[in-house]
């Protein structure tokens, strides 16, 4: 041990904010919320004759999932379109992104953030090793793809977060090893620092627990990790952190965000209610048929020696019943009328409600009879609430690919890398960077027609690009296009021909 002081968590640690609260209750229940099970919710007591402690589980909806899939379906559907001055540079940082699988990681983080708040992108250098040394001319600019209860922000201005650290624990030999990486400023120099903690996954009464435990050797568990480096040369902080579109009205003295659902928690557990009994409707209402207590059966289980009782519906020989009473021997049906309809009338109702409250517009989801919980498919167009949430979401996004993107070009001058042969650092004084989001409005095919047709009739577009442009509907390559109108330019004539004809045939 190199420390002697046991930390509870990162939030005794000197120097970090007191943001213990917000993150137990804020971040870490949206976090529960967003995986299906927060335990103060679905799981109930259900006590038997048998077991008066017992509980059991509610069935689920896992709208926190469903929202932000939704939602990050939306706003990166496009992708995103990135233009730097220099070409070299561009096609530097592309190939970086490519193989950070960056179009593909940053959807699935870009829900995660939508769930909890906000997330952070961290790039670093690393290196092939030999005997303990890094391999020189190896370097890999790698991105880390951090979710908010991950990061934690230590210093901010206006313009975003400036200092923080990253929280990466894992598991060894029942031991929970939790690695601190710190990101500061000292003066005009850059410094990422690392502290290695070590807790047992246990205690002395054999509970599980969640501590972050005693300062421990870094080199021990990364032994190729350097506990303290300088960097001189750069502008800005080597990570980026987003946040929801949505105002922190749990701590406005933070620069985190809360969870897109994080203002909708009452509908989200109703609706996880309205759907358990759902489910149990049709589990507590089947069929039940009541008979009478002289034809049941009375046996002993030769296992045990205790006495069942049970009724034998496929007998069917003659039976001797204690009662000259005819109603008494009467078998009958007690099935339950089933209020399908009206469970399903609650919970478009709540999730009207839902709708409203995470940004969508209403009618975003719907629960069907036959098809279960559904997404709308009509025109999401400039006037829609959904609209104005994609845009609000994707505004906070630019800044932060922006970010990545210098942080790249930073790396990759500072470790002397090169391009197609020529040198990132000669380069990286001089170059201006562009992020565009794709507009979100999305119409229908008959839309897109409609207004191919309007233009072209008033001469604004060419026939060859109301076949070409995406924005029309039918997407043909140049080359189908021209063979299209070709074929269109030959037909034409016919087609007057017997026009003409059926009008004077008609005088």
């Amino acid at each position: 041990m190199t420390g002697n002081k046991e930390y509870r968590d990162v939030f005794e640690l000197q120097g970090v904010p007191a943001y213990r609260e917000f993150y137990n209750f804020t971040i870490l229940p949206a976090k529960s919320i967003y995986r299906g099970l927060y335990t103060p919710w679905h799981v109930i007591p259900a006590p038997t004759i048998g077991d008066k402690d017992a509980k059991r589980t509610l069935y689920r909806m896992n709208m926190g999932k469903a929202v932000c899939a939704e939602l990050a379906g939306l706003i990166w559907s496009e992708g995103v379109k990135i233009d730097i001055s220099d070409e070299t540079l561009q096609a530097f940082v592309l190939n970086v992104l490519e193989h950070n699988n960056f179009h593909t990681k940053m959807q699935e983080h870009i829900e995660q953030a939508a769930a909890l708040g906000g997330g952070a992108l961290k790039e670093y250098v690393k290196f092939k090793r030999k005997g303990g040394q890094n391999v020189p001319g190896t370097g890999k600019i790698v991105i880390d793809y951090a979710m908010a209860d991950q990061f934690v922000p230590t210093a901010w201005d206006n313009a975003g977060v400036t200092e923080g650290f990253f929280v990466d624990r894992k598991a060894k030999d029942g031991y929970y090893y939790t690695r601190i990486e710190w990101h500061s400023w000292n003066g005009d120099t850059y410094v990422v620092k690392n502290d290695l903690y070590k807790a047992a996954m246990k205690n002395a009464s054999g509970e599980n627990q969640d501590i972050l435990g005693y300062q421990y050797p870094l080199a021990s568990i990364y032994p190729g990790l350097q506990p303290y480096t300088e960097i001189d040369g750069l502008e800005k902080s080597l990570f980026a952190y987003y946040r929801t579109p949505v105002a922190n009205n749990v701590d406005d003295n933070s620069p985190l965000g809360i969870s897109i659902y994080g203002n909708a928690l009452d509908t989200m557990h109703a609706l996880d209610v309205c759907f358990d009994s759902f489910v149990r409707e049709f589990r507590l209402g089947k069929k039940r048929i009541i008979v009478p207590a002289t034809a049941v059966r009375v046996v002993v289980d030769p296992a045990s020696g205790a006495t069942r009782r049970y009724f034998d519906p496929n007998d069917e020989t003659y039976e001797a019943l204690n009662t000259d009473d005819p109603d008494k021997l009467k078998v009958q049906d007690n099935s339950i009328e089933l209020r399908v309809e009206e469970h399903v009338a609650a919970i478009n109702a709540f999730l009207s409600i839902l709708c409203l409250q995470v940004g969508f517009s209403a009618g975003t989801f719907t629960f069907d009879l036959h098809d279960g919980l559904k997404t709308a498919t009509e025109v999401i167009s400039e006037n829609s609430k959904t609209y104005k949430t994609i845009r609000n979401f994707q505004q906070q996004l630019v800044p932060a690919i922006k970010r990545i993107c210098e942080n790249i070009i930073a790396l990759g001058a500072l470790y002397e890398m090169e391009y197609d042969g020529k040198s990132i650092a000669a380069l990286a004084n001089d170059y201006e960077i562009t992020v565009s989001m794709e507009d979100a409005v999305l119409e229908d095919t008959n839309t897109k027609y409609d207004k191919a047709i309007k233009l072209v009739g008033a001469g604004l577009i060419s026939k060859k690009t109301a076949l070409t442009d995406p924005a029309y509907g039918l997407c043909m390559t140049e080359e189908t296009a021209e063979a299209e109108l070709a074929q269109i330019a030959k037909e034409s004539p016919v087609n007057a021909f017997v026009v003409d004809r059926f009008s004077t045939t008609g005088e």
